[in-house]
């Protein structure tokens, strides 16, 4: 059922939206030069990348699995998510070190709204970890046994909600105009500062729920 299947994707889809590094990218993007014009392709190419490489993994999958799935994907994805979480803990930085910058801010710098789109675009559909969420969304599609439209719509929908942070960001800047500057530059800052214990936490979360919802699948 389609209501059961979006109910299904909301956890994976927060998992993408609450991550640091889109919101990070935003929210540097609408506070520079080129503000909501430069935030507003950013933000075309991250749903353009996240949505374009979710339809890709579904459009494989319905081909290879003949439009059934498992949950042997969901334990996969569920172990993958959990050794990022692991990873992610074991290289954060010391409790008094400052948090580093991620290393792809410097391409954001008064960037062309051609050069801003392509860097979304990346970081929605090249990132790893999206990639591991995504897969174990199409998992959950198929799942539900979703085909045709209903897939398109279940598919829709979970990249709507993950890009809802990216798109609320840039509609709170179209908005509240330059008072709004104030409040994405702390927001920015905080997600600098805390990436690490966002990025664990919600790696940790969306790993054991798909680990434990793979396992019922096989057990059931």
């Amino acid at each position: 059922m389609l209501s059961e299947a979006i109910g299904d994707l909301t956890t994976p889809a927060l998992a993408v939206a609450l991550s640091p590094f889109p919101i990070v990218a935003i929210a540097l993007l609408l506070g520079g030069p080129g503000g909501v014009r430069v935030g507003a392709a950013f933000s075309a190419g991250w749903v353009s990348g996240l949505g374009g490489m979710a339809a890709l993994l579904l459009l494989v999958a319905s081909e290879l699995s003949g439009g059934g799935a498992g949950g042997g994907a969901q334990i996969l994805f569920g172990l993958f998510l959990l050794a990022a979480a692991w990873r992610t803990w074991r290289k954060r930085p010391l409790p008094d070190a400052p948090a580093p910058a991620p290393a792809w801010i410097g391409a954001l710098e008064a960037p062309s709204a051609a050069r801003a789109a392509l860097v979304g675009a990346g970081l929605g559909g090249l990132n790893p970890k999206n990639v591991a969420i995504a897969s174990a969304a199409v998992a959950a599609i198929l799942g539900h046994g979703l085909a045709g439209k209903e897939a398109a719509l279940a598919l829709a929908a979970f990249t709507l909600i993950a890009s809802s942070t990216v798109l609320g960001a840039l509609l709170a800047r179209a908005i509240g105009g330059q008072r709004a500057e104030a409040s994405l530059d702390r927001v920015k800052r905080f997600m600098i500062q805390n990436a690490d214990a966002i990025v664990i936490t919600v790696l940790l979360l969306v790993g054991a729920k798909l680990l434990a919802d793979g396992l019922a699948t096989l057990l059931a």
